[in-house]
C-alpha cells in the first residue's frame, strides 16, 4: 500500500496546473481499485487547513467529506508516528512537519512509500517516493 500525500489532493482538486491530470488520473486508479494506497489524518487536517485559509471551508469540508468516501479508514497519528517524525525531523534539518508525519506514517506502517510531487521525500532514506505519472 501507498500512502498519498496532500499536494496529490490539491493538484487534482485544483485550478489549472501542470500536475493536475496526474493527479487526477492516481485518484482515478484508488478508486477504480488498480492503485491500492490510503491517507493519514494528517492529510485531512491539511486540506481543512489549506482550504479554510483560502476563505473556501466549503469547499473543504466537502473535499474531506469525499476523501473519507474514498478512503474509509485513514491510518490515524498516534505517539509512534509522532515519535518518528520527531526524530526525522532531528536528523533532517530540510524536512517540515507534515512531511514528517508523512515519512513517519509510511515508515511506522511499513507501507511501500508516498505518492507525492513533493521530492523532499527522495531525500529520506526508507521512505520511497513515487510519482504521479
Amino acid at each position: 500500500m501507498r500512502l498519498i500525500d496532500t499536494n496529490v489532493i490539491i493538484y487534482a482538486a485544483g485550478k489549472a496546473h501542470p500536475l493536475r491530470n496526474e493527479a487526477r488520473r492516481v485518484l482515478d486508479r484508488i478508486a477504480e481499485g488498480a492503485l491500492h494506497a490510503n491517507i493519514d489524518t494528517e492529510l485531512l487536517q491539511e486540506i481543512l487547513h489549506v482550504y479554510d485559509a483560502r476563505k473556501a471551508r466549503a469547499n473543504g469540508l466537502d473535499a474531506v467529506d469525499d476523501l473519507l468516501a474514498l478512503f474509509p479508514n485513514p491510518i490515524p497519528i498516534g505517539r509512534e508516528e509522532i515519535e518518528t517524525a520527531r526524530d526525522l525531523m532531528r536528523v533532517h534539518a530540510f524536512l517540515g512537519a507534515r512531511d514528517a508525519i508523512h515519512a513517519a506514517v509510511a515508515q511506522t506502517h511499513d507501507l511501500e512509500g508516498i505518492v507525492a510531487a513533493d521530492k523532499v521525500f527522495n531525500r529520506l532514506e526508507g521512505v520511497k517516493r513515487f510519482d504521479l505519472k
